[in-house]
């Protein structure tokens, strides 16, 4: 499980669905939400969970992606198993973990040092509980 401390920069609402983005350095981390706890505040420090299998990879990315969060990172180790490869990254002074097949680490050539992007969908972004 991937932890970070974020700021909260906006909360938006409509009915009972938020969108709340924080910053996590000169980036930012959205997050899509049905509950809300009424104590979160706009400029309050929290920590954010992300499941490190849901923590994509895009490498010599162009054109337009869905992904609500898409965090500049360097890769800082990748580790290929028989199926899966855990790959380190660090954004933003961060250390996170992903999670890909073996396939996709080696067809993209990933590398220690490679610059990429770390792709999450706004509905994965949890808060610590």
């Amino acid at each position: 499980m991937n932890q970070f401390t974020a700021t909260v920069k906006t909360i938006d609402q409509v009915e009972n669905l938020h969108l709340v983005t924080f910053a996590l350095g000169k980036q930012t981390v959205k997050m899509v939400s049905l509950e809300l706890n009424e104590s979160l505040k706009v400029n309050s420090t929290i920590k954010l969970n992300l499941k490190s299998t849901q923590l994509s990879i895009a490498k010599n990315i162009t054109g337009q992606l869905s992904h609500a969060n898409q965090l500049e990172g360097k890769i800082t180790a990748v580790n290929n198993g028989q199926l899966l490869s855990n790959i380190q990254l660090m954004v933003e002074g961060f250390e996170l973990e992903s999670l890909i097949t073996l396939e996709a680490s080696l067809a993209m050539k990933l590398s220690v040092g490679d610059d990429v992007l770390v792709l999450i969908k706004g509905s994965e972004v949890s808060i610590c509980g």
